[in-house]
Protein backbone atom coordinates (compact mmCIF):
# COMPACT_ATOMS: atom_id res chain seq x y z
CA UNK A 1 0.00 0.00 0.00
CA UNK A 2 1.10 3.48 -0.98
CA UNK A 3 1.53 5.75 1.63
CA UNK A 4 -0.68 9.01 1.76
CA UNK A 5 0.15 12.49 1.09
CA UNK A 6 -0.56 13.56 4.92
CA UNK A 7 -1.21 11.49 8.05
CA UNK A 8 -3.81 13.20 10.81
CA UNK A 9 -2.71 12.57 14.14
CA UNK A 10 -6.06 12.60 16.19
CA UNK A 11 -4.60 11.56 20.11
CA UNK A 12 -7.61 11.18 22.60
CA UNK A 13 -8.34 10.20 26.20
CA UNK A 14 -11.58 9.81 27.27
CA UNK A 15 -12.76 11.84 24.60
CA UNK A 16 -16.01 9.99 23.51
CA UNK A 17 -18.13 12.93 23.90
CA UNK A 18 -16.75 14.31 20.94
CA UNK A 19 -14.46 11.70 19.00
CA UNK A 20 -17.48 11.04 16.41
CA UNK A 21 -17.94 14.81 15.48
CA UNK A 22 -13.54 15.37 15.65
CA UNK A 23 -13.66 12.73 12.81
CA UNK A 24 -16.17 13.17 10.49
CA UNK A 25 -14.55 16.58 10.21
CA UNK A 26 -11.31 14.79 9.16
CA UNK A 27 -13.47 12.68 6.75
CA UNK A 28 -14.95 15.68 5.14
CA UNK A 29 -12.05 17.09 4.10
CA UNK A 30 -12.17 18.26 0.85
CA UNK A 31 -8.53 16.43 0.54
CA UNK A 32 -8.70 12.96 0.49
CA UNK A 33 -5.29 11.09 0.58
CA UNK A 34 -4.74 11.07 4.09
CA UNK A 35 -4.47 8.54 6.68
CA UNK A 36 -6.03 9.08 10.66
CA UNK A 37 -4.11 7.71 13.45
CA UNK A 38 -6.71 7.44 16.37
CA UNK A 39 -3.98 7.41 19.33
CA UNK A 40 -6.28 6.28 22.52
CA UNK A 41 -4.33 6.27 25.57
CA UNK A 42 -5.92 3.87 27.84
CA UNK A 43 -9.55 5.35 27.99
CA UNK A 44 -12.41 4.18 30.00
CA UNK A 45 -15.28 5.58 27.79
CA UNK A 46 -16.35 4.46 24.74
CA UNK A 47 -13.38 6.47 22.46
CA UNK A 48 -12.26 2.98 21.40
CA UNK A 49 -15.85 1.89 20.51
CA UNK A 50 -15.92 5.13 18.28
CA UNK A 51 -12.48 4.88 16.75
CA UNK A 52 -12.55 0.91 15.67
CA UNK A 53 -16.23 1.76 14.02
CA UNK A 54 -14.87 4.60 12.22
CA UNK A 55 -11.79 2.21 11.25
CA UNK A 56 -14.48 -0.37 10.44
CA UNK A 57 -16.08 1.30 7.60
CA UNK A 58 -12.93 3.69 6.83
CA UNK A 59 -9.62 2.20 5.28
CA UNK A 60 -8.08 5.45 5.78
CA UNK A 61 -8.90 5.48 9.75
CA UNK A 62 -7.36 3.21 12.11
CA UNK A 63 -7.19 2.73 15.78
CA UNK A 64 -3.60 2.44 17.69
CA UNK A 65 -4.88 1.77 20.99
CA UNK A 66 -3.01 2.21 24.60
CA UNK A 67 -4.13 -0.17 27.79
CA UNK A 68 -2.56 1.71 29.92
CA UNK A 69 -2.56 5.90 30.60
CA UNK A 70 1.02 7.07 28.92
CA UNK A 71 0.03 10.39 29.44
CA UNK A 72 -0.02 14.07 26.94
CA UNK A 73 3.25 14.32 25.31
CA UNK A 74 4.07 10.49 25.17
CA UNK A 75 0.87 9.42 23.30
CA UNK A 76 1.37 12.04 20.77
CA UNK A 77 4.86 10.78 19.76
CA UNK A 78 3.67 7.45 19.49
CA UNK A 79 1.13 8.46 17.03
CA UNK A 80 4.27 9.98 15.14
CA UNK A 81 5.79 6.74 15.22
CA UNK A 82 2.85 5.14 13.34
CA UNK A 83 2.59 7.84 10.91
CA UNK A 84 3.49 7.21 7.09
CA UNK A 85 2.30 10.40 5.51
CA UNK A 86 5.51 13.04 4.25
CA UNK A 87 3.48 16.02 5.77
CA UNK A 88 1.70 15.86 9.50
CA UNK A 89 -1.19 17.27 11.23
CA UNK A 90 -2.51 16.53 14.53
CA UNK A 91 -6.42 17.52 15.50
CA UNK A 92 -6.95 16.58 19.17
CA UNK A 93 -10.44 13.96 19.87
CA UNK A 94 -12.33 17.04 21.39
CA UNK A 95 -11.57 19.51 18.38
CA UNK A 96 -13.14 19.82 15.17
CA UNK A 97 -12.03 21.10 11.20
CA UNK A 98 -12.99 23.15 8.68
CA UNK A 99 -13.13 21.30 5.19
CA UNK A 100 -10.92 23.25 3.49
CA UNK A 101 -8.10 23.08 6.15
CA UNK A 102 -5.63 19.87 4.67
CA UNK A 103 -6.48 21.53 1.03
CA UNK A 104 -5.43 25.04 1.91
CA UNK A 105 -2.17 24.45 4.34
CA UNK A 106 -0.83 21.83 1.16
CA UNK A 107 -1.43 24.84 -1.15
CA UNK A 108 0.95 27.02 0.93
CA UNK A 109 3.76 24.26 0.60
CA UNK A 110 3.23 23.81 -3.32
CA UNK A 111 3.68 28.29 -3.42
CA UNK A 112 6.49 27.88 -1.15
CA UNK A 113 9.78 25.45 -1.76
CA UNK A 114 11.53 25.82 1.45
CA UNK A 115 8.26 26.09 3.40
CA UNK A 116 8.85 24.73 6.99
CA UNK A 117 5.42 25.01 8.61
CA UNK A 118 2.26 26.47 7.29
CA UNK A 119 -0.57 27.30 9.89
CA UNK A 120 -4.37 28.40 9.79
CA UNK A 121 -6.53 30.12 12.26
CA UNK A 122 -8.16 28.75 15.35
CA UNK A 123 -11.53 30.29 16.26
CA UNK A 124 -11.92 29.62 20.01
CA UNK A 125 -15.93 27.86 20.89
CA UNK A 126 -17.65 26.80 23.90
CA UNK A 127 -18.58 23.31 24.61
CA UNK A 128 -21.52 23.00 21.76
CA UNK A 129 -18.89 24.59 18.97
CA UNK A 130 -20.41 28.16 18.97
CA UNK A 131 -17.75 30.06 18.44
CA UNK A 132 -16.57 32.40 21.37
CA UNK A 133 -13.68 34.48 19.69
CA UNK A 134 -10.11 34.00 17.75
CA UNK A 135 -7.55 31.93 18.92
CA UNK A 136 -5.43 34.02 22.49
CA UNK A 137 -2.30 33.40 20.05
CA UNK A 138 -3.34 36.16 17.65
CA UNK A 139 -2.71 39.21 20.51
CA UNK A 140 0.89 38.73 18.99
CA UNK A 141 -0.64 39.57 15.32
CA UNK A 142 -2.18 42.89 16.39
CA UNK A 143 0.59 44.25 18.74
CA UNK A 144 2.99 43.65 15.87
CA UNK A 145 0.35 45.65 13.90
CA UNK A 146 -0.52 42.45 11.55
CA UNK A 147 -3.99 41.10 10.45
CA UNK A 148 -4.05 37.01 11.30
CA UNK A 149 -6.72 36.86 8.62
CA UNK A 150 -4.35 38.03 6.00
CA UNK A 151 -1.49 35.35 4.59
CA UNK A 152 1.83 36.16 5.55
CA UNK A 153 5.17 34.34 5.20
CA UNK A 154 8.26 35.47 7.32
CA UNK A 155 11.28 34.02 8.81
CA UNK A 156 11.88 32.08 11.53
CA UNK A 157 13.84 34.48 13.39
CA UNK A 158 10.93 37.34 12.83
CA UNK A 159 8.26 34.55 14.39
CA UNK A 160 10.52 33.63 16.82
CA UNK A 161 10.44 37.43 18.13
CA UNK A 162 6.86 37.68 17.93
CA UNK A 163 6.32 34.80 19.76
CA UNK A 164 6.92 36.23 23.08
CA UNK A 165 4.18 38.36 23.29
CA UNK A 166 1.99 35.46 23.14
CA UNK A 167 4.02 32.05 22.64
CA UNK A 168 1.93 29.87 20.79
CA UNK A 169 1.15 31.44 17.72
CA UNK A 170 -0.28 29.28 16.27
CA UNK A 171 -2.69 25.92 17.81
CA UNK A 172 -1.70 22.87 17.87
CA UNK A 173 -4.30 21.37 15.44
CA UNK A 174 -3.76 24.30 12.84
CA UNK A 175 -0.91 23.27 11.75
CA UNK A 176 0.94 21.36 8.88
CA UNK A 177 4.79 19.77 9.06
CA UNK A 178 6.91 17.12 7.05
CA UNK A 179 6.73 14.34 8.57
CA UNK A 180 10.75 13.97 8.79
CA UNK A 181 11.06 17.71 9.82
CA UNK A 182 8.88 16.63 12.83
CA UNK A 183 11.01 13.55 13.38
CA UNK A 184 14.23 15.20 13.34
CA UNK A 185 12.97 17.59 16.23
CA UNK A 186 12.47 14.28 18.11
CA UNK A 187 8.72 14.97 18.15
CA UNK A 188 6.61 16.47 21.28
CA UNK A 189 9.14 16.54 24.95
CA UNK A 190 6.83 14.26 26.81
CA UNK A 191 8.15 16.54 29.84
CA UNK A 192 5.46 19.55 29.28
CA UNK A 193 1.86 18.43 29.55
CA UNK A 194 -0.38 22.01 28.79
CA UNK A 195 3.33 23.61 27.22
CA UNK A 196 4.05 20.74 24.90
CA UNK A 197 2.59 22.88 21.74
CA UNK A 198 3.90 25.90 23.09
CA UNK A 199 7.82 24.09 22.86
CA UNK A 200 7.60 22.62 19.46
CA UNK A 201 6.96 25.71 18.39
CA UNK A 202 9.66 27.56 19.42
CA UNK A 203 11.82 24.67 18.60
CA UNK A 204 10.84 24.91 15.16
CA UNK A 205 10.84 28.70 14.94
CA UNK A 206 14.39 28.25 16.40
CA UNK A 207 15.61 26.46 12.98
CA UNK A 208 14.98 30.17 11.25
CA UNK A 209 12.81 28.62 8.26
CA UNK A 210 10.04 29.89 6.08
CA UNK A 211 6.82 30.19 8.24
CA UNK A 212 3.81 30.52 6.25
CA UNK A 213 0.20 32.13 8.11
CA UNK A 214 -2.33 31.19 5.53
CA UNK A 215 -5.13 33.09 7.13
CA UNK A 216 -7.84 31.06 6.94
CA UNK A 217 -9.88 29.51 9.45
CA UNK A 218 -8.62 25.79 10.12
CA UNK A 219 -9.81 24.72 13.65
CA UNK A 220 -12.32 25.30 16.05
CA UNK A 221 -11.08 24.51 19.39
CA UNK A 222 -13.46 23.09 21.74
CA UNK A 223 -13.36 24.56 25.34
CA UNK A 224 -14.92 22.87 28.05
CA UNK A 225 -13.95 21.60 32.11
CA UNK A 226 -12.08 18.73 30.67
CA UNK A 227 -9.85 20.59 28.35
CA UNK A 228 -6.09 20.16 29.22
CA UNK A 229 -5.63 24.14 29.09
CA UNK A 230 -8.94 24.62 31.61
CA UNK A 231 -7.14 22.49 34.02
CA UNK A 232 -4.07 23.63 33.99
CA UNK A 233 -5.75 27.26 34.04
CA UNK A 234 -7.26 25.92 37.40
CA UNK A 235 -4.85 24.03 38.92
CA UNK A 236 -2.32 27.40 38.32
CA UNK A 237 0.79 25.45 37.24
CA UNK A 238 0.59 26.87 33.49
CA UNK A 239 2.51 30.02 34.00
CA UNK A 240 5.07 28.09 35.12
CA UNK A 241 5.28 25.82 32.35
CA UNK A 242 4.83 28.27 29.64
CA UNK A 243 7.80 30.08 31.85
CA UNK A 244 10.27 27.01 31.64
CA UNK A 245 9.51 26.23 27.87
CA UNK A 246 10.72 29.71 26.72
CA UNK A 247 13.18 29.98 29.03
CA UNK A 248 14.61 27.03 27.74
CA UNK A 249 14.48 28.29 24.01
CA UNK A 250 15.66 31.55 25.01
CA UNK A 251 18.97 29.72 26.67
CA UNK A 252 19.35 27.91 23.07
CA UNK A 253 19.03 31.05 21.27
CA UNK A 254 21.19 33.26 23.59
CA UNK A 255 22.76 35.25 20.88
CA UNK A 256 19.67 36.12 19.14
CA UNK A 257 17.44 36.67 22.45
CA UNK A 258 20.81 39.17 24.04
CA UNK A 259 20.30 40.87 20.31
CA UNK A 260 16.26 42.57 21.48
CA UNK A 261 15.56 44.18 24.24
CA UNK A 262 11.89 43.07 24.13
CA UNK A 263 13.70 39.40 23.99
CA UNK A 264 15.65 40.22 26.45
CA UNK A 265 12.90 41.62 29.01
CA UNK A 266 11.43 38.87 28.71
CA UNK A 267 14.01 36.83 29.25
CA UNK A 268 14.02 38.36 32.70
CA UNK A 269 10.30 38.35 33.18
CA UNK A 270 10.04 34.36 32.96
CA UNK A 271 13.03 33.82 34.66
CA UNK A 272 11.29 35.53 37.53
CA UNK A 273 8.09 33.64 37.50
CA UNK A 274 9.73 30.19 37.54
CA UNK A 275 12.09 31.40 40.54
CA UNK A 276 9.15 32.54 42.39
CA UNK A 277 7.98 29.36 42.23
CA UNK A 278 11.17 28.24 43.90
CA UNK A 279 11.13 30.12 46.74
CA UNK A 280 7.60 29.40 47.36
CA UNK A 281 7.43 25.60 48.46
CA UNK A 282 3.72 25.87 48.99
CA UNK A 283 3.00 27.04 45.47
CA UNK A 284 3.82 23.28 44.41
CA UNK A 285 1.52 22.03 46.34
CA UNK A 286 -0.93 23.22 43.14
CA UNK A 287 0.84 20.96 40.84
CA UNK A 288 -0.32 16.78 40.52
CA UNK A 289 2.48 15.13 42.19
CA UNK A 290 2.95 13.23 38.51
CA UNK A 291 3.76 16.80 36.58
CA UNK A 292 5.78 17.95 39.58
CA UNK A 293 8.30 15.06 39.24
CA UNK A 294 8.99 16.44 35.41
CA UNK A 295 8.70 20.28 36.11
CA UNK A 296 10.94 20.91 39.34
CA UNK A 297 13.50 19.43 37.95
CA UNK A 298 13.69 21.03 35.13
CA UNK A 299 13.47 24.45 36.79
CA UNK A 300 16.21 23.93 38.56
CA UNK A 301 18.29 22.86 35.49
CA UNK A 302 16.94 25.73 33.38
CA UNK A 303 19.79 28.73 33.24
CA UNK A 304 18.94 31.86 35.37
CA UNK A 305 18.86 35.29 32.52
CA UNK A 306 22.70 36.50 32.55
CA UNK A 307 22.93 39.28 35.71
CA UNK A 308 23.13 42.00 33.04
CA UNK A 309 19.54 41.26 31.68
CA UNK A 310 18.47 41.16 35.15
CA UNK A 311 20.11 44.41 36.64
CA UNK A 312 18.80 45.90 32.98
CA UNK A 313 15.23 45.57 33.31
CA UNK A 314 15.17 45.75 36.79
CA UNK A 315 16.60 49.63 36.68
CA UNK A 316 13.85 49.61 34.00
CA UNK A 317 10.52 48.35 35.90
CA UNK A 318 12.14 50.92 38.40
CA UNK A 319 12.41 53.73 35.84
CA UNK A 320 9.05 53.06 34.63
CA UNK A 321 7.34 53.40 38.38
CA UNK A 322 8.99 56.21 39.39
CA UNK A 323 7.70 58.09 35.52
CA UNK A 324 4.01 56.44 37.00
CA UNK A 325 4.28 57.96 40.37
CA UNK A 326 5.13 61.41 38.89
CA UNK A 327 2.12 61.27 36.40
CA UNK A 328 -0.73 60.77 39.94
CA UNK A 329 -2.06 64.39 40.74
CA UNK A 330 -0.80 65.81 43.74
CA UNK A 331 -3.83 66.77 46.76
CA UNK A 332 -4.16 70.11 44.59
CA UNK A 333 -5.07 67.90 41.75
CA UNK A 334 -1.89 68.89 39.98
CA UNK A 335 0.69 66.24 38.86
CA UNK A 336 3.71 66.29 41.36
Amino acid sequence: MSAPRVSVLVPCWNDGRFLDEALRSVAAQSFGDFEAIVADDGSTDDTPAIAAAWAARDPRFRLARSETNLGMGENWNRALGEARGELVAKLDGDDVWEPEFISSLLDEFEREADLLVAFGRAIECDEALRPCGPWYGERAFTDAGLDPAERLVLGGEEWYRMSFDDAQLWHSGAFLLPRREFLALGGWNPVWSCAADTDLILRLLELARPVCNSGRPGVRYRRHDRSVSRGAEREGWKSLEWSLVALSSLARRRTLALRNRRLRWNWWRLDAIGRGWLRAPERWDQVPARVREKLEPELRRTAPAPWFVRIENELRTWAWRVRENTKKPSRSGKAR
